[in-house]
């Protein structure tokens, strides 16, 4: 600083000392500048360039000017004065406009951006950790400015790069509280994602691998829906078609279906047959059932069709070998059932399942009037009322067809001719059992005289 007359002030190249630095700072205390001086200073400071320009604090002077700080904003009084002054120069749009355009045009900088995140590197987020330091109307605001913006290729290829490098990554390793995931479902009930289409052009033909699929399944093990959820997805697929709605077994069985191959174990078996009990032991279900099955085969072309697969399964499975011989069939327990209730004695008056000469099993004996009666299934025997045209019989029927004939001829032969061979069709037993049961009773008063 130079006075009029050329010389410069006395104290120009000297250091003030500590005391005297001291009782200027305490004069100073509490003066605040006029708004026409701070305008004067600020004119006057325009278009100057910062004598620490280029320049940087040593780690000393920065820790006194750390502490000071600390000092000062300890004082409440200074604080609420501080947040004052403040509100008050961001209530001015003007001012918020020109500090918005500075930030934008110096964070458009390649470079600034590069400095500003290396500086900022390893240090914690000041809000980290706090909760409910924004009021509602501010997190109603972040979301709005948030709302619309699209991440750049090169943002989210470093977002993704990074979440396989830092193993603390969002939310890796970590789970939402209750509250929380209830809060999100709250957040997203009725909304379509904006990505759906593209999601369903990625998901189509992508498979899954075993490990995935391994982990999926660990992580759903002892897992269970809630009641709530439970009927939340029964509400949200009523009234949708199924996904095989339509599909033929054709196009679902053989090396189509998702468990050709494989078997299941010992314990999915066993939870199936558990749940399975546990639904048919609800009387509702049973009734559901029962009319879902009555309405479909009140269809004459639903029964033929079904009729034709039974058919054709029994037929593969005959052929194979794995076909069970039927005992105890319903049409031969409705015969007992109606012999017992007439008071005819099993054991005494009769024998189910009896092996003649240890050479035929009969269905029924009456060993006393040495009757045997037979009830033969209407497919596997051939009932004449069905099969009028012979020369269409099945390999198999024609099979039993003659089994049935050598048994007759066998037994109606032995012991001077004395034993009879009665047969009873499957369809008359369904349509009158009493009346079958009564020409049993025919046949054993004839046998008694």
């Amino acid at each position: 600083m130079e006075f009029e007359d050329g010389k410069h002030h006395g104290n120009k190249g000297k250091r003030l000392s500590e005391e005297t630095r001291r009782k200027i700072s305490d004069t100073h205390k509490g003066m605040r500048a006029s708004e026409e001086t701070r305008k004067k200073l600020s004119e006057s400071h325009k278009g100057k360039i910062s004598g620490m320009k280029g320049k940087h604090y040593s780690e000393e002077i920065r820790i006194r000017m750390s502490l000071a700080q600390k000092k000062r904003f300890a004082n409440p009084e200074e604080r609420k004065r501080v947040s004052e002054v403040s509100k008050k120069t961001w209530a001015n749009p003007e001012l918020r406009k020109k500090l918005s355009d500075i930030s934008k045009k110096f964070y458009s900088n390649p470079e600034a951006r590069r400095m500003s995140s290396k500086a900022h590197k390893g240090q914690l987020a000041w809000n980290k950790g706090k909760t409910g330091i924004y009021s509602e109307e501010t997190k109603r605001k972040i979301g709005l400015a948030s709302k619309g913006r699209k991440l750049s290729e090169e943002h989210k290829r470093k977002i993704r790069e990074n979440a396989h490098i830092n193993q603390s990554f969002g939310m890796k390793g970590k789970h939402h509280s209750e509250e929380t995931r209830r809060k999100l479902s709250l957040s997203h009930k009725g909304q379509i994602p904006t990505n759906l289409e593209q999601l369903r052009r990625i998901s189509m033909g992508h498979k899954v691998s075993e490990e995935v699929r391994r982990r999926i399944s660990l992580a759903n093990k002892g897992r269970k829906h809630s009641q709530e959820s439970i009927e939340k997805n029964r509400l949200a697929h009523l009234g949708k078609p199924t996904w095989n709605k339509g599909k033929k077994m054709p196009e679902m069985s053989g090396a189509k279906h998702h468990m050709f191959g494989k078997t299941h174990s010992k314990e999915s078996l066993r939870k199936m047959s558990d749940s399975h009990k546990k639904q048919m032991a609800n009387p509702e279900f049973r009734k559901k059932l029962s009319e879902i099955h009555k309405k479909r085969l009140s269809n004459p072309e639903e029964m033929k069709r079904q009729s034709e697969i039974s058919t054709a399964t029994l037929l593969r499975l005959y052929e194979s070998g794995t076909f069970p011989r039927q005992t105890n069939t319903k049409p031969e327990r409705q015969i007992k059932e109606e012999l017992l209730k007439r008071g005819f004695v099993e054991g005494e008056d009769f024998i189910h399942q009896y092996k003649f000469n240890n050479k035929f099993m009969c269905d029924f004996c009456f060993p006393q009037q040495k009757l045997i009666v037979e009830v033969y299934g209407d497919f596997w025997h051939a009932n004449p009322q069905k099969y009028q045209d012979r020369t269409k019989l099945h390999a198999h029927q024609l099979k039993d067809i003659g089994r049935d004939k050598a048994k007759e001829a066998y037994i109606t032969t032995v012991d001077n001719r004395s034993w009879t061979y009665f047969v009873l069709w499957e369809s008359d037993i369904e349509k009158d059992v009493a009346g079958c049961v009564d020409k049993i009773e025919e046949v054993l008063n004839k046998k008694k005289l």
